[in-house]
């Protein structure tokens, strides 16, 4: 579905069944079942408008008493039954619904989820999972079975009587004139509707992810304010459209309601006339109740997709963009991976920024280690990104053993790529959890040796529940030293050819780091590694040291090369205490604006904008 492209309500709704070919036999069972159901249900005011004639002329009225109950017990077994399956099958669907677009959704770049944003992402996936759910179960319980009904209702009462079957005709045009109405008058109210759900969405998830700010500032009282704020343009929004529905819905109760008086009025004529029996007129005053019931289940059914609309809409365009980004079937993995790296004139850019990489081009040999360096917001994570293909580059190869990785399964890729990032990213699960992230199947005494190699043992084990400790969200039951232990034993247990440190120790104190650092130089030995650095004492043990501004290579070479070239290396060192004026005479007078990254950071104060 291109984008921005309006659907129509019939689009709308067979697109949402088809999510139910999955089930297709089993729908169709229940289907089949409901058309039958409604079929016997026309039978029930006939046997009733002949037991009333069997009984008015004083016959015998038992055989058709027995008929008539015999259908009323089947019709309620059958209903229990038939509801039962069409409950368990839409349900089914809403979970694997929810796990299939949880798994695409979180499979995106980065970029995507900064463009959309992740509230809305998961906002639009729960709203459109439940409306799904809700024509799933009234397709298979209603919705066919009502237009089944109808269609035989009409030549059924045709059959009884003419001139009664053309007041229900009348009845029946009436309600889709007034549906046709009310959903033009509310197109546009719907559509504002869904927008501000959006909006208190958006806002509840913000304030909750922040909660801790929130509180160190005193805006507990102001979030407040401004949900109820946002509430109230909600209801302002929903209030007109619910308006017009209730409009439509005592319009409707009036002309069915003068429809059965018609009914009557000519029936009692006819009856007196002698051209009706009472019989024939209570049989048709049964068709006339399940002709309205059916009208209103159709006008119920037309409110549920018109208002299903605004919110499947968008869900089909985030299905549509995530379905575009799927890898084709056949796509090879990346196997035996040695380590060699090469970036062929990449470039990358982020929408509406003046962020991203230019014209980026090295190559390292496998086992060696490339530490980047820059400023705040030079590239150095996109880099690492691109690598990662969490972002595709918009021009130039990345290659891994000369292999373009675009050729690829991401899987394989991120398969040899281990990361410890400066936000540990840790999942609200047990410390063996979050390590286990590294390599799914280890077991217990990997994910020890793990943790002992990034000196994590003492600090878990003093733990009560040992490695069976939940971390809190993000790790919040953690310091930021715990924290970033965690990571790196997760990347010690991956055990994958390329390293990636994007600051890993900047959380560390004095003491822990050395240990953390004994265990990382150790980890890096025959492995490709990439050191995102802060702080440049990190660096010096690196084969290849890069500088980044604003998002190209402005110097590159060995630690000691550009120590003494004298240009923005050199003065970085100089302004982080790392290089003595008397090896830097050169370097009187550089700007400060470029340092204000290289001097030692504070543990968790190395925050950057997320898409550096």
């Amino acid at each position: 579905m291109a984008a921005g492209a309006e659907l129509t309500l019939v689009q709308v709704y067979f697109r949402a069944l088809r999510y139910l070919a999955a089930y297709r036999w089993k729908v169709g069972i229940v289907v089949l079942a409901n058309i039958i159901l409604a079929v016997i249900t026309i039978v029930e005011p006939i046997l009733f408008g002949r037991i009333i004639d069997a009984i008015s002329e004083r016959k015998d009225a038992t055989s058709i008493l027995l008929a008539w109950a015999g259908f009323g017990v089947f019709n309620t077994i059958a209903y229990v039954l038939v509801a039962r399956g069409a409950d368990r099958l839409a349900h089914g669907r809403r979970a694997a619904l929810l796990t299939e677009a949880f798994g695409r959704i979180i499979s995106m770049p980065l970029t995507w989820h900064h463009k959309r944003g992740t509230s809305n992402a998961l906002h639009t996936l729960l709203r459109a999972s439940e409306t799904l759910f809700g024509l799933w179960l009234e397709f298979m319980r209603t919705h066919l079975a009502t237009v089944v009904a109808l269609a035989l209702l009409i030549p059924t009462a045709f059959a009884m009587d003419v001139r009664l079957t053309f007041v229900l005709l009348a009845l029946s045009i009436l309600y889709l004139l007034i549906g046709k109405m009310v959903m033009s008058r509310t197109k546009e109210g719907q559509a504002s509707v869904e927008g501000h759900y959006h909006t208190v969405f958006s806002h509840v998830s913000d304030a909750i992810s922040n909660v801790s700010v929130l509180h160190s500032y005193n805006r507990i009282e102001a979030e407040t304010r401004a949900l109820k704020q946002f509430a109230d343009q909600l209801l302002a929004a929903q209030y007109p459209v619910l308006d017009w529905w209730a409009i439509a819905s005592a319009l409707n109760r009036i002309a069915s309601t003068i429809s059965m008086l018609v009914i009557l009025v000519i029936g009692t004529v006819l009856v007196q006339n002698g051209e009706l029996k009472v019989g024939d007129i209570i049989a048709f005053t049964g068709f006339a109740g399940l002709l309205i019931g059916r009208l209103d289940q159709m006008r119920a059914f037309a409110t549920q997709i018109f208002e299903a609309r605004a919110k499947l809409e968008d869900f089909y365009q985030l299905e549509d963009s995530v379905q575009e980004r799927e890898e084709a079937t056949g796509t090879p993995d990346l196997v035996n991976v040695r380590g060699s790296v090469e970036f062929r004139d990449v470039s990358f850019d982020f929408a509406n920024t003046t962020q991203g990489v230019h014209d980026v081009s090295f190559s390292v040999e496998a086992g060696q280690t490339i530490a980047i360096v820059g400023p705040t917001g030079s590239g150095k994570t996109t880099l690492i990104n691109l690598l990662q293909r969490v972002h595709e580059p918009q021009k130039g190869q990345i290659l891994i053993d000369g292999i373009d990785i675009s050729t690829v399964t991401r899987k394989s890729l991120r398969q040899s790529i281990a990361t410890v990032f400066q936000d540990a990213g840790l999942l609200n699960r047990s410390i063996s959890e979050n390590i286990r992230l590294g390599r799914e199947d280890a077991a217990e005494a990997d994910i020890i040796r793990a943790a002992e190699a990034a000196a994590a043992t003492d600090f878990i084990e003093s733990r009560l529940t040992g490695y069976a400790t939940v971390v809190g969200e993000r790790g919040s039951r953690l310091s930021g030293g715990e924290r970033q232990r965690i990571a790196i034993a997760r990347a010690i247990l991956k055990n994958a050819p390329i390293l990636v440190l994007d600051e890993a120790t900047s959380a560390l104190d004095v003491e822990t780091e050395a240990r953390v650092k004994a265990a990382i130089d150790h980890l890096r030995k025959d492995r490709t590694t990439f050191i995102i650095a802060h702080r440049l004492s990190t660096v010096r043990d690196s084969d290849l040291v890069i500088f980044l501004d604003h998002g190209r290579i402005i110097e590159s070479g060995s630690y000691d090369a550009l120590s003494a070239q004298g240009g923005r290396f050199s003065a970085l060192l100089r302004a982080s205490g790392l290089l003595s004026d008397d090896a830097s005479d050169t370097l009187d007078g550089a700007p400060t604006a470029m340092l204000e990254t290289t001097t030692p950071l504070l543990p968790e104060a190395a925050a950057r904008p997320p898409i550096d």
